[in-house]
């Protein structure tokens, strides 16, 4: 009975760590040059959809410092209540992330 009981433990134990991994999908792209950072250590929305030529800016409304690193490997350093804006001239997918939070905070450009 006490191994069946331990087995049961391990069993959940290692359900609930796998669920705690990873990112669960960005979600649906929103059609939005804005990107806010929430005192959640999250973009939001995660997935954006603009047109080529659009600049989208992200604003930091967390009460910690962000980044924004997109696929080119510049990384903006955004303080708490500032914004940094980026355009993107051409069409693809780019992918971002925080450097200072890359397991939560990931993001992605489709431009169009």
């Amino acid at each position: 009975m006490r191994r069946r009981v331990l087995l049961l433990l391990v069993v959940a134990g290692s359900a609930a760590l796998t669920a705690g991994c990873g990112r669960i999908g960005l979600g649906k792209p929103v059609a939005t040059n804005a990107v806010l950072l929430p005192k959640s250590y999250r973009f939001d929305p995660a997935a954006i959809v603009v047109k080529s030529g659009t600049s989208v800016t992200w604003t930091n409304h967390d009460n910690f410092t962000h980044t924004v690193k997109v696929e080119d490997g510049t990384v903006h350093k955004i303080s708490p209540g500032q914004s940094v804006t980026i355009a993107f001239p051409k069409t693809g997918t780019y992918h971002y992330l925080c450097t200072l939070h890359p397991h939560d905070m990931r993001g992605k450009v489709i431009v169009q």
